[in-house]
């Protein structure tokens, strides 16, 4: 897998709903001169995260490890090329102890469903025995790019 550089959008949480500023902007379809057609989604909203887990393997040896397993998929409507699933380590204060990236280059070429929507990921926590032991718990973030 190649490497590349992290991609300035970064989205941990989409931000949902809006409140009004008072300015004269209506919530019209059409209003905008888009004639009511649905919006391409947002950086961060391409692609979500469906279901994830912290998973340990050999528990309380010097090989004790620790992995983020998950499934994510590209959402309908949205079209990419690259997807980048950032995982936060955490110990049991909340100090992040490390960050380590998966990235999956040509999506639709790398997913395990025929039109490469979705696929399962593995991000593997790089230390192991008591520092693997620290990892309390985690956080995914996603960047994509077209």
């Amino acid at each position: 897998m190649r490497r590349r550089v992290l991609l300035s959008s970064i989205a941990v949480v989409p931000i949902t709903g809006c409140t009004s500023d008072g300015d004269d902007q209506s919530d019209e379809p059409g209003d905008d001169g888009s004639e009511g057609e649905p919006e391409e989604p947002q950086e961060g909203e391409r692609v979500e995260i469906v279901e994830s887990e912290l998973v340990r393997e050999n528990v309380g040896t010097t090989e004790e490890s620790v992995a983020v397993h998950g499934i994510a998929r590209v959402k309908e409507g949205a079209e990419v090329s690259y997807v980048e699933i950032r995982a936060l380590f955490y110990d049991a204060e909340g100090e992040l102890l490390d960050t380590i990236i998966e990235q999956i280059d040509e999506v639709g070429r790398h997913g395990d469903d025929p039109e490469g929507r979705r696929w399962e990921f593995e991000i593997v926590y790089p230390q192991v025995g008591e520092r693997a032991a620290e990892v309390e718990s985690y956080e995914l973030e996603v960047g994509t790019e077209l």
